[in-house]
């Protein structure tokens, strides 16, 4: 499975986030791309970037509307150190995960919610925020559906197409329990659905106008769309993004025993159909 490349062309700006700040730059494609790298001391952070080209790469496969992704390489002269604050080890030369900008895309906010059946059909995909909900169980994304109290993290994008809105995942950096777990995450009976979009008021706000028939047949065919083989994705993507990145070892082992587990998937399945209740 290709990986795309690019190379910086342009600094913009570092954007002021709780996680990795990505920075805005300019590539030699002349698209934007959000580009992250190594922000703490801990070298087994660049096992993040490797975790958001499999979410990507798994989003597609699955069906889930997804940015473009990249490898983009930090050129010479790219660097505005006045304007980083963040990402104070990134350097010529350095290798990003990069998520391409989506045209005139907004992002979800964290007190959103649709108020009303008009505002549910100008979604273009309600039904996939059923199949994301899904997904980040079977990943366990620890940062979808984060509650900090004043809200949501939602890490979803709305996607202009006419007069509706796609919904877009993005943002998939901490699945597999997140940096707590890097090296350590291992399939269990144990289903982690705290922090995730299936209990958020988003997502309750959509289900609500999906008819139950609807939303069941959404789960049975998602969930068997989990049990297919991805044993070729996940080595193919890790073989690849191994020459940029210093990965924690056996990682595509230890992530297809976690996403091939059926024990987890069968228990996703039933959280799944509660949340549509």
């Amino acid at each position: 499975m290709h990986i795309e490349k690019k190379y910086t062309e342009l600094f913009l700006r570092e954007t002021q986030t709780d996680g990795h700040a990505p920075i805005a730059f300019v590539c030699d494609d002349l698209n934007i791309y959000y580009c992250k790298y190594l922000n703490s001391l801990k070298k087994e952070e660049l096992t993040c970037l490797a975790y958001e080209v499999v979410a990507n790469k798994l989003l597609i496969e699955l069906g889930i509307p997804t940015p473009e992704i990249a490898v983009v390489t930090v050129t010479e002269n790219t660097l505005n150190k006045k304007e980083i604050k963040q990402n104070k080890r990134l350097r010529v030369g350095n290798v990003c995960f990069g998520s391409k900008e989506v045209e005139n895309a907004t992002e979800v906010q964290s007190l959103a919610q649709i108020k009303s059946k008009i505002e549910f059909k100008k979604l273009s995909n309600p039904t996939d925020i059923i199949k994301i909900a899904i997904f980040d169980l079977w990943i366990n994304n620890s940062d979808r559906g984060r509650n900090f109290g004043e809200g949501f993290n939602y890490n979803l994008l709305l996607e202009p197409q006419g007069n509706k809105y796609q919904l877009l995942a993005f943002d998939n950096a901490f699945i597999f329990g997140g940096l707590n777990q890097i090296g350590i995450f291992t399939p269990s009976n144990y289903i982690d659905i705290s922090n995730k979009i299936h209990l958020s008021p988003y997502y309750k706000s959509i289900v609500k106008h999906i008819t139950l028939k609807e939303f069941k047949e959404v789960v049975n065919n998602f969930i068997t769309l989990l049990r297919e083989n991805y044993d070729t994705i996940v080595s193919n993507i890790i073989k690849e993004v191994g020459v940029y990145w210093e990965l924690t070892p056996n990682l595509d082992k230890r992530i297809l025993d976690f996403i091939s587990s059926k024990t987890r998937i069968d228990e996703i399945e039933k959280i799944i159909i509660q949340s549509g209740k």
